[in-house]
C-alpha cells in the first residue's frame, strides 16, 4: 500500500510524535532522561527556551549586522551559529538539553514553520507581476524540477558508489532540486536589483518546493517498495497537482469573504489569516492533496482590499515578524542538524561526492536553465542571459530539503533490510543534503552581491541616480528653509549652527566613496559646456538616450504614484474594494508595456452598460402595457367608456390574477387523482363544471377587451398569449366531449391530459405582476455598475490631479515635465467629460456617489479630530474608543448606501451654497432674484474677455472651460510651479457656480464657458449681488465669497508646496477652513506676519517685503522668513486680499463664529502687541468671546473693525433667540486685563 502524503511528510507513526514543551520522542530523539540517567518528575522546558533564546541571538545577530561592515547574509551568519551549537551541544552533553529540539519529527518543521514561510512569501509578493511572469515560473518550477532532478539523480547515481537504483536516484535529485532563495532574495531587495528577477526567482521557489515534495513523495513510495499501477500513478498527481491549488483559492475566497464583513477589527483580521494559513495546510495534507501548493495559493489570490487599510499596514509587519523568527529558526536548527546528524557519518570519499555534487547541482540548475530559455524568454518579462546567471546562481537550498532528507531516515521499508536502507540511503541522503545547504549558503548566497556587481546588475541607472539627487537638493532646499526659520527663533537663536548644519548634512545614498564623478556633473541637465562665440557657460541637453531614459525612469514613477493615490483613496474609503483593484491593475498593464499610460478606453468600460442585462430590461419592458394605457383612445359610447374604465383598472387585472391561481387548485386536483380511484367518475364530473366555469370566465374577460380596447387588443402580447389560451382550452372541451364517454383509451388519454397540462400555463400571466418588480431589481442592478463605473473614473481623475501636482517632484526635465502633464491632463479632462455625460443620463448615479464619498470624508474628519483630542489629553483611551466606534459603525453602514439617490432640486442647490447657508432671509433674496434658465448644447454662457454680468448656478447638465493657464510662482525655491500648460480647460457639473471672482472685482473674465450637453442653471445678474451686497453688509455676504474664493485659490497653492506633498485634497481645504482674511489692506498700508501664522497666502494684488524689497504677485504662498508686507496703494483695481492660515496654538471658538468673523479673529492682531500682552490676550480670549457678542480689535494706527458675531438676546416673550449685528466695543473693553 502506497504512503499517502500527509505520512510522507511527516504525519507517520503517532508513537514517534514530539512533545514540543519536552522535547518529546521521535526517531533517534534525546531526552532528558537519556542525558541524566535518571528520570525526574518534572521535564524543564527546554525547547521553549531554546525558541525564544534563538529569537534573542537572532536579534543580536541582526543589530551587530548593521554596525559591523561587511556583507554576509542574516541566514547565512546563523547557520554558522548553528553549527557552532550543534558542536558544543555534541562535545559536551549537559549542553544536549537546550538542543534537544533537533531530535524531533522532521514532520515539525513542515507544520509548524513551512505554512508560516510560504504565505507570508507569497502574500507579500507583487501579485500582478506574479501572474505576468506565471508561465516562466511555471516551465521552471515543472519542466524545470523533472529535468534538474532527472539531470541530479543521474549524477548521483553514477558518480556516487552507494549502489542507489533508479527510484533513490530520483528521490535524491527531488530533494537537491527544491531551493530555498530567502538570502538571497533579501539582498536583491536590499541592492534595488529589479523586481521582476526577485519575483521570478521567488515565484520559481514557492511552487518548486510544493512540486519537490510531490515528487519526492512519488518516488519515496516507489523506493521503499510500494507497488503503484499506471492508473494510480496519474490519479495521484492530478489529486495533488490540481486538488492543492483548487482548495486554496476555495479557501483564500472563503477567506477573504470573511474579511471583507469585518471593519477595522486588527486582532481579528490577524487571528483569521493565521488560522486560516494553517487550516488550509492541515486540511489539504489530510485530504491528501499538496497543502504547499494550497497555502501557495492562498497567499497570492487572498484578496488585499478585503483588509480593513487601517489594518494592512499592521498585518503585513506581523507577518513579516513571523517569517522573521521562522527564519531565525530554521536555519539555526539547520545548523544544528547538520552538527548532531551528519558530520559524524561522513565517510573518506563523502567529501569529495560533497564537493561533486555541489558543483554538479549549481551546473545543472544552470544547463537546465539554458535549456528552458528559448521558452522562458519569449513569455513574461523575458529572461536575459544576465538574469539567468543570476537565477541559476540564487538557487540556494535550505531547511525543505533537509526536513525531506530527515524524513528518509524515518521511513519504514516494504521490504529490504533496514540497515542498509540507513546505511546507504538515508544516513548519505542526509549527509550529502546536509553539505549542499552549507555550501549553497555559504558561498552562492555570500558571492551574489559579487555576482551583480560583475554583470552590472547592481549598477544605479542614470535616471535613477538623476531622482535620487533631485530628491536629496529638495531636501536641502527644505533644511536651508528651515535653518533660516529656526535662527529667527527667539529660544534657539544662540544654537551651535554650524554643528546643527554638519549634523544635519544629508549625503546621495548613491553616491560611493570610489566615485569619481560628482552627483552635479553626472546629471545631464547640469552639465555645462561653454559656448564658441561668447565663452559662456550654458548648459547641456540631456543625449536622445538620456532623455529616453529619464522619461521612462519619470513614466514609471507616474504609474507609481498614481498607484500610491488609488490606495490612498482606499485608504480613506473614497474608492471601494473593486474600485481600487480595477485602477491598480490598469496602472500595473501600463508599467509592463515600455510608453505606456492607463489606457482610457479600458477605464471608460466600466460605466458602459452591455451584455444582457440591458436587453432584458428593454424585452421586459416591451411586456408592460401600463405604460401603454394612457395612450389608448377611451370610446365615445358611454356603455363601451363603462367597460373601458373598468378593464383599465388595476382591480380587474388583480381580479383575473385572483381567478387565475383559484383555476390552478382544480387543474392540480385533476392531474393527482387516478382513475383506479372510486370516486373518480364523480370527481371528474365537478371538475369538468368547473373547467367550464373558467373557460367562460375567461371568454368573458377576452369579450370585454376586446370590446373596450378594440383593435388595440390584438398588439398586447399578453392578450395574444390569452387568445392562445382560450383556443387550447376549447380544444380541450371539444375532446372531452366526444372521448369523455367511449372506452379509455391509453393514446387519446394522453393527448387530453397535454391540453388540460396547457391549460396550467394560463398562470405564466401571473408573472406580468411581477415584470415591474424584475425591472426594479435590473435597474439595481444597473445602478450598481453605473455607481461603481463612476467611482473608478471619479477615483482616476483624483489621481490624476494628485500625480499632476508631484510632476515637478519627480523630474526635472522641463520638456518631459510638460509632456506627463500634458498626457495627464488630457485624460483627466477626457474622463470627467465622460463622467458628467454620465450624470446628465443617470444623475441619481452621480448623486449616490458624491453623497457617499461626502459622508465618509465627514466621518474621517470626525475620527481624526477624535484621536487628535485622544493624542492631546482631553480624552482618554476609553472614551476616545467609544467616540471612534460609533464614527466606525456609521463608516461601515455606508457599504449599504443606495447605488441612485434622486438629484437635489434647484432650490436646494441654491440653500447648500457656502456662502449662503445658514441665512435664510439672504437666501430666500437669492432664490427671488435667480432666474431659471435653460441653454442648448454648444451654446456659449460667457466668453474670455467680457465684463462679468452675473453669477450662474448649473442646476444640470455640464459646462466646459476654457482659458489661460494659470501661473503660479514659489518664491521660497524661486521655482515656478505654472502648470506648464498654455491653455487651461476643464469641465464642471451640477451645483458648482461661475463667476464669483467677476462678481468680486469686476475684472474681464479670463474663462470662457460653453455647454457640453444641455444645461440648466440659476442666474443671478450683477447688479442683484450689488443690491445683496449692499443689504447684507452685516452679514459680510461679500468678505463670504471672498473667503470661498480664496481658500478656492489658494488650495493647489498649497498641494503644490514641498511642505503640503502627500496631503489630500480634502486635508488641505480643511487646514484652509481654519483660515481668516484681513480686512482694509490697503487702508492699513502693511501687515505683521508673526509666529501664529502657518502660512500667508495672496490671493490678489501684489504686496512687497519691505525688508528685502522683494515683489509678490498673487497667486503665491508668502515665504516663512518674511515678516511684513507692504501693499501698493494706488492699485485700486485689484486691491490686496491676503488668506491667513494660523497655526494650532490659536484658538477658534467654533466654526459658525469662524465663518462670520471672517476677518476680525484675535490672532491677526497678535503681531502688534507685545509678547505680554500676546500671551494675556490669548489666555483671555475665551473669556472675552463669553462677555462679549462682538468685538473691534485695535491695531497700532488706531483704526478699528466691527465684525459680526453670534449672539443670543431674550425677547419680551421670554424667549431667547440669535441675533447678529453691529455692536462695537470701547477701548476699556477690549481686553479684560
Amino acid at each position: 500500500m502506497e504512503i499517502p502524503l500527509f505520512e510522507a511528510l511527516g504525519a507517520g507513526n503517532v508513537t514517534n510524535g514530539t512533545n514540543i514543551t519536552s522535547s518529546g520522542g521521535g526517531h533517534g530523539h534525546m531526552d532528558a532522561d537519556d542525558i541524566h540517567g535518571h528520570s525526574g518528575h518534572h521535564e524543564q522546558p527546554y525547547v521553549i527556551l531554546f525558541l525564544f533564546a534563538s529569537f534573542a541571538l537572532g536579534a543580536l545577530v541582526r543589530t551587530l549586522l548593521k554596525i559591523v561592515p561587511g556583507d554576509l547574509p542574516y541566514t547565512v551568519v546563523l547557520l554558522v551559529l548553528g553549527i557552532l551549537l550543534g558542536l558544543l551541544s555534541s562535545r559536551f552533553p549537559s549542553f544536549a538539553h537546550y538542543t534537544a529540539i533537533v531530535h524531533m519529527n522532521p514532520h515539525m518543521i513542515f507544520h509548524v514553520f513551512l505554512p508560516v514561510l510560504i504565505f507570508e512569501s507569497a502574500f507579500a509578493m507583487d501579485t500582478h507581476m506574479f501572474w505576468k511572469s506565471i508561465y516562466q515560473i511555471l516551465i521552471m518550477a515543472l519542466p524545470g524540477l523533472l529535468l534538474a532532478s532527472f539531470l541530479t539523480g543521474i549524477l548521483s547515481m553514477y558518480t556516487f558508489d552507494y549502489g542507489w537504483n533508479w527510484y533513490v536516484g530520483m528521490m535524491f535529485g527531488s530533494i537537491c532540486s527544491a531551493t530555498d532563495p530567502v538570502a538571497v532574495v533579501a539582498l536583491l531587495k536590499e541592492l534595488g536589483a529589479s523586481k521582476q528577477l526577485g519575483t521570478l526567482i521567488e515565484g520559481e521557489s514557492l511552487l518548486n518546493d510544493g512540486c519537490g515534495i510531490v515528487i519526492f513523495t512519488m518516488f519515496l513510495n516507489l523506493a521503499v517498495g510500494v507497488q503503484w499501477a499506471a492508473e494510480d500513478f496519474i490519479i495521484f498527481i492530478i489529486k495533488v497537482m490540481i486538488g492543492g491549488p483548487a482548495f486554496g483559492f476555495f479557501m483564500s475566497k472563503l477567506t477573504s469573504f470573511w474579511l471583507a464583513n469585518i471593519f477595522n477589527d486588527a486582532l481579528t483580521e490577524i487571528t483569521i489569516t493565521l488560522a486560516s494559513t494553517y487550516i488550509t495546510f492541515y486540511v489539504a495534507e489530510v485530504l491528501g492533496v499538496s497543502g504547499v501548493l494550497a497555502v501557495v495559493i492562498l497567499g497570492l489570490t487572498m484578496e488585499r482590499t478585503s483588509i480593513s487599510p487601517e489594518v494592512e499596514s499592521f498585518l503585513h509587519r506581523f507577518w513579516e515578524m513571523m517569517a522573521y523568527l521562522a527564519n531565525t529558526v530554521i536555519f539555526i536548527l539547520v545548523g544544528i542538524m547538520i552538527m548532531e546528524k551528519s558530520i559524524h557519518m561522513i565517510e573518506g570519499n563523502d567529501w569529495f561526492y560533497i564537493i561533486t555534487l555541489y558543483f554538479g547541482i549549481n551546473v545543472i540548475r544552470l544547463l537546465v536553465i539554458i535549456i528552458l530559455s528559448p521558452a522562458t524568454s519569449r513569455v513574461g518579462y523575458g529572461l536575459s542571459w544576465r538574469y539567468g546567471v543570476v537565477t541559476a546562481w540564487s538557487g540556494l537550498r535550505g531547511a525543505v530539503g533537509l526536513a525531506m532528507a530527515l524524513l528518509v531516515m524515518q521511513q519504514e521499508l516494504k521490504k529490504g533490510s533496514i540497515e542498509d536502507w540507513k546505511m546507504k540511503v538515508a544516513n548519505k541522503i542526509l549527509i550529502h543534503v546536509a553539505g549542499i545547504v552549507f555550501l549553497t549558503l555559504f558561498i552562492n548566497a555570500t558571492t551574489i552581491k559579487a555576482l551583480l556587481k560583475l554583470l552590472g546588475m547592481s549598477d544605479i541607472s542614470a535616471p535613477k541616480r538623476m531622482t535620487m539627487y533631485s530628491a536629496v537638493r529638495r531636501v536641502k532646499d527644505a533644511q536651508n528653509r528651515s535653518f533660516q526659520m529656526l535662527k529667527g527663533d527667539r529660544f534657539l537663536a544662540d544654537a551651535e549652527w554650524n554643528l546643527v548644519e554638519k549634523a544635519c548634512e544629508i549625503q546621495d545614498p548613491y553616491k560611493t566613496k570610489d566615485e569619481e564623478v560628482n552627483a552635479e556633473e553626472f546629471v545631464p541637465f547640469q552639465r555645462m559646456s561653454q559656448c564658441h562665440d561668447c565663452k559662456s557657460m550654458v548648459p547641456n541637453e540631456p543625449s536622445p538616450r538620456e532623455y529616453q531614459d529619464m522619461a521612462e525612469e519619470a513614466r514609471l514613477r507616474t504609474l507609481k504614484a498614481q498607484k500610491v493615490s488609488y490606495w490612498k483613496q482606499f485608504e480613506h474609503g473614497m474608492l471601494n474594494r473593486e474600485a481600487v483593484r480595477v485602477l491598480v491593475q490598469a496602472t500595473e498593464s501600463a508599467a509592463d508595456s515600455v510608453g505606456e499610460f492607463v489606457d482610457i478606453e479600458e477605464i471608460k468600460k466600466h460605466w458602459k452598460i452591455k451584455g444582457l442585462l440591458p436587453k432584458l430590461r428593454n424585452k421586459l419592458e416591451e411586456l408592460v402595457t401600463d405604460k401603454q394605457k394612457d395612450k389608448l383612445p377611451m370610446p365615445e359610447h358611454k356603455v363601451l367608456r363603462t367597460v373601458f374604465i373598468i378593464v383599465v383598472h388595476p382591480a380587474f387585472e388583480w381580479s383575473i390574477n385572483v381567478l387565475i391561481i383559484l383555476n390552478l387548485i382544480p387543474i392540480i386536483i385533476e392531474f393527482a387523482i387516478e382513475e383506479s380511484h372510486p370516486q373518480f367518475l364523480e370527481y371528474q364530473f365537478y371538475l369538468r363544471i368547473t373547467n367550464y366555469v373558467f373557460f367562460v370566465i375567461y371568454i368573458l374577460e377576452a369579450i370585454f377587451k376586446i370590446v373596450a380596447l378594440r383593435k388595440h387588443y390584438f398588439f398586447s402580447h399578453w392578450n395574444q398569449f390569452d387568445l392562445f389560451i382560450i383556443a387550447v382550452s376549447i380544444i380541450d372541451i371539444v375532446l372531452d366531449n366526444i372521448f369523455g364517454n367511449v372506452d379509455f383509451n391509453p393514446a387519446i388519454f394522453r393527448i387530453a391530459k397535454i391540453f388540460r397540462l396547457l391549460r396550467a400555463m394560463r398562470m405564466l400571466r401571473l408573472s406580468k405582476a411581477a415584470i415591474p418588480r424584475m425591472i426594479n431589481i435590473i435597474d439595481n442592478q444597473i445602478n450598481k455598475k453605473l455607481s461603481f463605473g463612476y467611482d473608478v473614473g471619479k477615483g482616476f481623475v483624483v489621481g490624476e490631479e494628485e500625480v499632476m501636482k508631484l510632476i515637478p517632484t519627480i523630474i526635472d526635465n522641463k520638456a518631459i515635465a510638460r509632456d506627463l502633464r500634458q498626457k495627464s491632463d488630457i485624460s483627466r479632462r477626457a474622463v470627467i467629460r465622460e463622467l458628467g455625460l454620465l450624470q446628465r443620463d443617470h444623475p441619481g448615479i452621480a448623486v449616490s456617489v458624491k453623497t457617499r464619498q461626502s459622508m465618509r470624508a465627514v466621518l474621517n474628519h470626525s475620527r481624526d479630530t477624535i484621536r487628535e483630542m485622544q493624542g492631546g489629553g482631553l480624552l482618554d483611551e476609553t472614551e476616545a474608543k467609544k467616540l471612534e466606534m460609533v464614527v466606525e459603525i456609521k463608516m461601515k453602514q455606508l457599504a449599504r448606501a443606495p447605488p441612485s439617490i434622486p438629484p437635489p432640486n434647484p432650490e436646494q442647490l441654491l440653500r447648500h451654497i457656502s456662502w449662503l447657508e445658514g441665512n435664510a432671509e439672504l437666501t430666500d433674496f437669492m432664490k427671488a432674484r435667480a432666474q431659471l434658465l435653460f441653454h442648448d448644447f454648444g451654446s456659449t454662457l460667457c466668453k474670455q474677455g467680457d465684463r462679468p454680468t452675473g453669477l450662474y448656478l448649473i442646476v444640470s447638465g455640464m459646462v466646459k472651460l476654457r482659458g489661460a493657464g494659470v501661473k503660479y510662482t514659489d518664491y521660497e525655491t524661486q521655482h515656478s510651479m505654472d502648470d506648464d500648460l498654455d491653455v487651461y480647460e476643464d469641465y464642471l457639473t451640477s451645483g458648482n457656480i461661475i463667476g464669483e471672482i467677476g462678481i468680486l472685482h469686476r475684472q474681464p473674465r479670463s474663462t470662457s464657458v460653453s455647454c457640453e450637453t444641455s444645461v440648466q442653471t440659476y442666474y443671478i445678474s450683477a447688479d442683484d449681488m450689488e443690491m445683496a451686497f449692499d443689504l447684507f453688509s452685516s452679514s459680510f455676504l461679500k468678505e463670504r465669497i471672498w473667503r470661498v474664493v480664496a481658500i478656492r485659490i489658494s488650495t493647489p497653492l498649497l498641494l503644490k508646496t514641498l511642505a503640503y506633498q502627500g496631503w489630500t485634497h480634502d486635508k488641505v481645504r480643511l487646514r484652509l477652513e481654519t483660515g481668516y482674511m484681513p480686512t482694509n489692506l490697503a487702508d492699513r498700508r502693511s501687515f505683521e506676519i508673526d509666529h501664529t501664522m502657518d502660512d500667508v497666502i495672496l490671493v490678489q494684488g501684489q504686496a512687497v517685503s519691505p525688508h528685502t524689497r522683494e515683489e509678490f504677485d498673487a497667486p503665491c504662498i508668502i515665504p516663512r522668513t518674511i515678516h511684513k508686507l507692504t501693499f501698493n496703494m494706488e492699485d485700486e483695481v485689484l486691491p490686496a486680499q491676503l488668506l491667513v492660515v494660523p497655526n494650532k496654538e490659536v484658538i477658534i471658538e467654533d466654526d459658525t463664529k469662524r465663518r462670520n468673523s471672517l476677518f476680525g479673529l484675535t490672532a491677526s492682531r497678535e503681531s502688534s502687541l507685545c509678547l505680554q500682552h500676546a500671551a494675556q490676550r490669548r489666555s483671555s480670549h475665551n473669556l472675552l468671546a463669553k462677555k462679549s457678542s462682538s468685538g473691534i480689535f485695535k491695531r497700532k494706527s488706531g483704526k478699528s473693525v466691527s465684525i459680526a458675531l453670534p449672539s443670543l438676546e431674550t425677547a419680551p416673550d421670554g424667549t431667547t433667540r440669535r441675533r447678529t449685528d453691529l455692536q462695537p466695543i470701547s477701548d476699556a473693553e477690549e481686553l479684560p486685563l
